[in-house]
């Protein structure tokens, strides 16, 4: 049995853009209203202490509904991948003890303070909780093995998906800095097969070790370039800059494109003298 070494690597955590979340939890927002037209009213009526609590509590679940939502979307990458570790955070818990708390608290007002609703208040609090964990559920807080095998640690395959994945969300942030259409088509394609392949060592981790150093030269090297550009690209020098960051992309994308297929197959050789010209390129025109 494999034991399992807690990784210090940054950990990823995936961009909005990633999960489609839809609605849910929309209704936490809607759970408050209640406190907030309360609110509005005290306020309406000079009542201070009642404007403070009542505010004050609509306010604390609307910060529960944020989180919660945050969670879900870490959830929702999470179970999209085979592969995945569990949120480092538990938002929809602190969630639910956010608005359970804030229910409570909203419970323990209508009895105006008395001492003999404090009980009531912990309970409804506790039902709160309970109903938010039975609806929404808790985080996951097991990393996802997936298809792992013999030779190849969760660790080591989580570190380097964590590793590559942060690389393509740099790339992508450079690519919104960079107003030439061709420029972000192109980029885009080229982290679109970037997470393929991804997708595909998360089918079968046993690819990873073939896949290692591919991704190393082809993601740090577009990660560089692209970066580089998106710095300069304004300018007197935007025109010179075009035909060499043109000419990496050249080599970036059509290099990637052939050896997206290679990597699945057991051609060794020829998958390591094709990153060898890519990589010898890069070299030449500055990127590594």
């Amino acid at each position: 049995m494999t034991t399992t070494v807690k990784s210090a690597a940054k950990r990823y955590e995936p961009t909005i853009h990633n999960v489609r979340y839809g609605i849910k939890g929309i209704l936490l927002y809607l759970l408050p209203l209640p406190a907030l037209i309360t609110a509005i009213g005290s306020l309406m009526r000079g009542d201070v202490m009642a404007t403070l609590v009542t505010g004050g509590v609509f306010a604390a679940f609307m910060v529960g509904a944020s989180v919660a939502r945050h969670g879900f979307r870490l959830e929702g990458e999470y179970e999209r991948r085979k592969i995945a570790r569990a949120p480092s955070t538990p938002f929809k818990t602190v969630a639910a003890l956010i608005i359970s708390i804030a229910t409570g608290i909203l419970d323990w007002w209508s009895s105006d303070y008395a001492m003999s609703g404090i009980l009531p208040a912990g309970l409804i609090s506790a039902v709160t909780f309970l109903g938010f964990a039975l609806y929404y559920g808790l985080d996951p807080r097991k990393d996802k093995a997936g298809n792992i095998s013999i030779g190849v640690t969760i660790e080591e395959v989580l570190d380097a998906l964590d590793a590559a994945n942060i690389k393509i969300d740099a790339i992508e942030q450079a690519r919104r800095q960079i107003p030439n259409p061709e420029f972000n088509a192109r980029l885009q394609r080229i982290t679109s097969k970037a997470r393929e392949v991804l997708t595909s060592i998360e089918d079968d981790p046993t690819r990873l070790s073939r896949a290692r150093k591919f991704l190393k030269v082809y993601l740090d090297g577009t990660q560089r370039v692209t970066e580089g550009y998106a710095r300069t690209h304004q300018g007197e020098k935007a025109v010179a800059l075009e035909t060499n960051f043109s000419r990496v992309l050249d080599s970036i994308e059509q290099t990637f494109a052939e050896q997206q297929a290679k990597l699945l197959e057991d051609n060794h050789f020829d998958l390591d003298v094709q990153i060898e010209v890519l990589e010898t390129q890069l070299k030449r025109e500055g990127v590594l």
